[in-house]
């Protein structure tokens, strides 16, 4: 079943039209995760925050990005992940958050029509990490597999958005 699933979504995942480019600044959005958990991101925030937006194409290569993410910056950011599951027919809805369920210990948000990854204008097939300061302006994308120059970058520009943060209080740890 899980392999019937994943094959819908690649067959579809291939037929589908590109998005645009990223855009500058994030509306406020709210989704479900797989325990049908709602999740609200709301404009300002306390944190500066990687998310990591992929489709099925690019989702393996994602792991790595945020592993050494995590590793560099524990509880320093929030990193939030948004599956583009745009493409499952309705009827498989609940067979796919199930295989989410089952594979995944963290929460990854459901864009079930497409509506959120269009804000960030991802590229299909491949992993997408955005640098998201607290006013939600979208400070860079990194896309692809991980790699040693992307990730100083990376970090180079996460440790100045913490820097800028929140210039007048301390940054929350």
């Amino acid at each position: 079943m899980k392999a019937l699933v994943f094959g819908l979504i690649a067959i579809y995942s291939s037929a589908a039209i590109g998005l645009g480019a990223p855009i500058v600044k994030l509306r406020d959005f709210q989704l479900t995760d797989q325990d049908a958990k709602t999740r609200l991101y709301h404009f300002p925030k306390t944190k500066v925050t990687i998310m990591a937006v992929a489709d099925y194409g690019g989702a393996a290569q994602l792991e790595p990005w945020i592993q050494r993410i995590y590793d560099r910056y524990r509880w320093k950011v929030d990193i939030d992940g948004v599956a583009d599951v745009s493409i499952v027919p309705k009827l498989f809805r609940p067979v796919l958050r199930e295989a989410f369920k089952k594979q995944l210990t963290y929460s990854v948000m459901l864009d079930w029509d497409g509506s959120v990854v269009r804000q960030f204008g991802y590229e299909k097939n491949v992993a997408n990490i955005y640098l998201v300061d607290r006013s939600g302006r979208v400070a860079s994308r990194f896309t692809g597999e991980v790699n040693d120059e992307a990730l100083r970058t990376l970090f180079r520009e996460i440790d100045a958005a913490i820097a800028t943060a929140r210039p007048d209080k301390p940054v929350d740890f």
